[in-house]
Order: C-alpha cells, then structure tokens, then sequence
C-alpha cells in the first residue's frame, strides 16, 4: 500500500480498520494487513466531533437550522415569490437517504448517473493522464463509490503513491464503501473523512501534494450559483495549491420531460428519498427532546418510568413528494406537500430552545397543499464552466461530454 501523506487533525477521532477483521485501533498512524499481496485497510477520520461542540446546553447546529426553516417563510433563491417553509438539504442524507439515493441512480429515468458512468468509462484514458502520480485524489461526497471505482481502478492500474480521500457526512456507510474497495486497489491508499466540506476540508490546508479535488453526481447542482461560487472560492484559497485541480460534474440543461422523468421514477424511489429527510428532522427533534426531558427529570424518578414512544414531530404518511421543473431559472425544485391539515407541536421539553432561536414556540400549523422546500438541482447552460472559472479564480482545462450530450464532467486548474 502506498503511504499515506496527511496534515494530523486536532480533536479527529482516527481509526485505521483492517477490513475482514473486527479489529480498529484509535491511532492515528497508517498501518496494513494483506492477503495475497493486497492491502486491506484504510484509514478512517472523524471530523464531526471536532467543530460541531454546540456546548452541552445549546440547540445542535442541525437542530437551529430545522427550526429556523420550518417557522419561516422565504422566496426561492432567484425568485420573488411565493414564499415556502423549508429544511435543509442535508437532512437528505441519513444512513435510509444514502440508500434509497444510490438505488435512485440505478432506476432507468435517472440519467445523471448513466450519463456520468458513460464519460469515466469511454474518457478515463484522458481523466487519468490529468492526475499524476505521488497526488491525492480527493472526493466530495463519495457515496457507495459505483462511479469512482472506474476511475480508481484505472489509477490503480496506471499510477503509483495516490492517496484516495473519501469525504461523506455519515460513519457506516462511508466504512461500508471502505471495506467494500480498498482491499481490491493495491497502489492506492484509502482515507475516510466523515463530515461536512466545511468541516473535513481542514484536513487538507497544509498539505504540499498535489491535489485532485473530485467531485462528481452533479451535487454543486444542490447549491445556488452563488453558494457554489463561494465554497469552490473557498477551497481555491484555503486547500488548492498551484496547478492542483478540480473536476466538477455538471448536469446541462434539456428538455425538461426528461429532467421530470428523472425525478419522478415510476418505482417511486426518489419520492422516498425526499420524504426521508421528514423522518430524518423528527428524529433530531426527538432526540434532543428526550435529551433534554431526562435532564429535568431526577434520576430516581427516571428510573421508574416506563417509556412509551412519543408522538412524532413529522408524521410522514401526512405528506407527499412534489416536484417541479422552472425553466425560467434552470432547476428542478423538490417539495414536500401536506396532505391534510395538521398541527407540528414543538415537544415541551425544547420550547425554551425552540424560542431562542425563532422568537416563539407556538405550534406550526400547515394547510392541506402547503409545501416544505427541500432541494433544487440546477441544470446549467453550455458557457457556465467558464464563466464559474472566472468566478473562482481557476483557469477552465477541459470538459468532456456523455454520448448523448445531456452532461458535462469539467476539469478546472489553479493558475
């Protein structure tokens, strides 16, 4: 296994698994078992821990963001009205979301994906003479690693020292992806980082190695232009080097039957995954209620009480997935759609909290029709690369196509 080069996090809680065993070990140091020759571990680093220290009686950071959205009305970004309640994206992405999405992107209406696997399979000759040997390879978001295996199967094939950066926001699955590749790649070194872009990136800010930032499923569609300018900014300041670069999925603009159809499979699949991020909200919300009743309650009194399953905040089977394709701005929008009436109560427990952070605690009625924002995916026009290079302050190296034009994969440099 090549070795791994990396800056030691502060407060990072770091395995290094060996995979087939049940083995772990809390040092941070890189180590390796093999059968046959092949390296079979990987290192894993757990940034959550070390920035999101809310302080043991302040409102989790995830928790403040799904009140805030929830109590409050706004226009989508680029628009003048109407005005929605909304919760974060990222709620998407639970240890369900991540599942339900990768079978998303094996239901035949979803093209990004396909379209994405056809450019790494017919271009990977000239994706991996742009990555050098003795360079990091760095992915935003690596999901179960369907479409990076291509690529890495090639850099284990053709290159020699690559460290394989993996970035995802939850533990198991990113172990799963680990345990599932790392012992089938024996020039590339594996290292997991669990968390945020915000929070892993850190990681990366004294390191001298060249750098391959990867970042594919046209996720920057998620963002606004100007979100997605200002992160990549972010990174160009913070993290790259020059001549370190880039490479940005983007999915283009086209008729917009089949943007719907892929976001409206018949399985149902991508429905699912939307209203998860309901279940996803009321469990945060329930957990940090049950938190803070146990607080209240003494201990003596804990004891004998004999549980019971509170109400949910969410009730999911009261909502259904929406969504729409606005041509004028070039994003598909997904909302979650009230059924019926019905009245969200803010557990006793939290409704202190609950008011610190949006000025009351009052019940949040809902009418029947009423949509909750949860996402956007923008499609993009045939002159937004260069024109995010120029925003950026990268250089635009070169793009490749799908064969059916419906997707672009765009590498970008540091000048």
């Amino acid at each position: 296994m090549a070795t791994v080069v990396d800056p030691e996090p502060t407060k990072v809680n770091a395995q290094v698994r060996a995979t087939g065993s049940n083995t772990s070990s809390s040092s941070s140091s890189s180590s390796s078992s093999s059968s046959g020759g092949v390296a079979t571990t990987y290192k894993f680093l757990d940034y959550r821990t070390a920035s999101t220290q809310d302080g043991q009686d302040q409102m989790p950071s995830l928790l403040k963001d799904i009140v805030g959205g929830i109590t409050t009305r706004k226009a989508l970004a680029g628009t003048t009205g109407p005005e929605y309640r909304s919760l974060p994206t990222v709620l998407l992405y639970d240890d369900c979301g991540l599942e339900l999405y990768d079978r998303i992107t094996y239901t035949p209406e979803y093209y990004p994906a396909a379209s994405e696997i056809d450019i790494l399979e017919t271009k990977i000759q000239e994706i991996v003479a742009e990555i050098p040997n003795d360079s990091d390879v760095i992915e935003l978001g690596c999901g179960s690693l369907r479409k990076t295996k291509i690529l890495l199967d090639a850099l284990n094939k053709q290159r020699t020292g690559v460290t394989y950066y993996a970035i995802d926001v939850m533990p198991q699955p990113l172990h799963d992806s680990m345990e599932g590749l790392s012992p089938q790649m024996s020039n590339v070194s594996f290292v997991a980082l669990c968390g945020t872009y915000e929070e892993v990136m850190s990681h990366f800010k004294k390191s001298s190695r060249r750098k391959t930032i990867v970042w594919l499923g046209s996720s920057m569609g998620n963002c606004t232009y100007e979100s997605a300018t200002e992160m990549l900014s972010g990174i160009v300041d913070s993290v790259m080097n020059k001549q370190d670069s880039i490479m940005i999925g983007m999915d283009l603009q086209k008729e917009p039957s089949i943007i719907m159809d892929a976001y409206h499979d018949a399985q149902g699949v991508t429905a699912a995954f939307e209203l998860n991020a309901l279940s996803h909200a009321s469990n945060i919300v329930a957990a940090y209620a049950q938190a803070k009743q146990e607080d209240l309650v003494a201990p003596e009194t804990r004891a004998r009480s004999n549980g019971g399953t509170p109400k949910p905040f969410i009730d999911i089977n009261k909502f259904e997935y929406f969504g729409e394709y606005d041509e004028v701005t070039g994003r598909h929008n997904a909302f979650l759609e009230a059924r019926e009436n019905m009245l969200l109560q803010w557990p006793e427990s939290i409704r202190t909290q609950v008011k610190e952070v949006c000025g009351n605690s009052y019940n949040i009625v809902l009418k029947r029709g009423e949509r909750i924002y949860i996402e956007s995916s923008h499609k993009y026009g045939p002159n937004d690369a260069k024109k995010l290079a120029d925003a950026t302050g990268l250089t635009y190296a070169i793009g490749w196509l799908d064969s059916r034009k419906y997707y672009s994969l765009n590498l970008f440099r540091k000048p």
